[in-house]
C-alpha cells in the first residue's frame, strides 16, 4: 500500500505579511500636512460664512418683498379711494354750484347754512347779532356771558315771583354752546327779543329766563340760551394697518 505523502510547498505559495511603508516625517511633509489642514479649516469657515451671509441676504430680500407688496397694496387702495372720491365729487358738483349761487340779496344757501351753524363758536358775531336783535326789540343788552346759566327765580313786574323755562331739542349734530344774556326793557320788549332769537338765522335755543323788577316798563331779564357750531371736517391723511 502506497503511503500518502503531504504536498510539497514551494516558496511561491508561501505568503508573507506585508509591512506598512511609513513615509519619513520630514519638515517638508509636516508643512504640507499642516497646510492641507489649514486649507480644509479655511474652506469650512468660508462655507459657513457663505451660508450665514446667504441666509441674511435671503431674509432681507424676503422682508423687502413683503414691504414692497404692502406698499403696492396701499397704493392700490389709495387709487381706489381716490377714484371713488372723484366720482362722488363729480356727482356733488351740481349741488355745490347750486348751493353757492347767490340768491336774493346776494346771499347764497351756503352763507345761510354757515350763519345757522358756523364752524367755530363765533362769539363776537353772536354778541353783535344779539345787540342788533335787542335794538330791533326795544331792549338794551347789558352783558353776554359765555358758559353761564341761571335757573333762579326773581320778581316780575308787580313784585311777584316769575320764572319761565323751555327746553328745545337740537335739530342738528352741532356742538352746544351755552351763554347767558342780560337785557333791560319792558316785558313786551323782552318777549319780542325772545321771538327775534327764535327767528334768527343762527340756531339759538331758549333754556330759561329770570325776570326782576317792580315796574312793568323797566325790567331786567337774565336769559340762558344755547347755540351750536360745527367744526370743519378733518381731511388729514389717516393710516390703516394692512392685514
Amino acid at each position: 500500500m502506497d503511503s500518502i505523502k503531504p504536498p510539497k510547498t514551494t516558496s511561491a505559495q508561501v505568503e508573507k505579511p506585508t509591512k506598512k511603508v511609513e513615509v519619513p516625517k520630514t519638515e517638508i511633509s509636516q508643512a504640507q500636512d499642516k497646510s492641507a489642514r489649514n486649507y480644509i479649516i479655511i474652506m469650512f469657515v468660508v462655507m459657513g460664512l457663505i451660508v450665514v451671509v446667504g441666509g441674511y441676504i435671503i431674509y432681507r430680500l424676503a422682508a423687502e418683498f413683503a414691504y414692497q407688496s404692502n406698499v403696492n397694496r396701499a397704493q392700490d387702495m389709495l387709487l381706489s379711494s381716490l377714484n371713488t372720491k372723484q366720482k362722488n365729487l363729480e356727482q356733488l358738483k351740481p349741488n355745490y354750484e347750486a348751493i353757492t349761487a347767490k340768491g336774493t340779496g346776494g346771499i347764497s344757501d351756503a352763507d345761510r347754512i354757515l350763519s345757522a351753524m358756523p364752524i367755530t363758536e363765533a362769539y363776537d358775531q353772536l354778541i353783535s347779532s344779539l345787540e342788533a336783535m335787542g335794538q330791533q326789540s326795544g331792549v338794551t343788552v347789558t352783558s353776554v356771558t359765555a358758559g353761564s346759566s341761571s335757573n333762579s327765580s326773581g320778581s316780575s313786574a308787580g313784585g311777584s315771583s316769575s320764572s319761565q323755562s323751555s327746553t328745545q331739542q337740537s335739530n342738528g349734530s352741532g356742538i352746544p354752546f351755552t351763554f347767558t344774556v342780560n337785557v333791560k326793557g319792558s316785558y313786551a320788549a323782552i318777549l319780542t327779543f325772545l321771538k327775534k332769537t327764535e327767528q334768527s338765522a343762527r340756531v339759538i335755543n331758549f333754556n330759561s329766563m329770570t325776570v326782576t323788577g317792580t315796574n312793568g316798563s323797566d325790567l331786567t331779564a337774565n336769559i340762558t340760551m344755547t347755540t351750536y357750531y360745527q367744526p370743519e371736517a378733518n381731511i388729514e391723511s389717516t393710516y390703516e394697518t394692512l392685514k
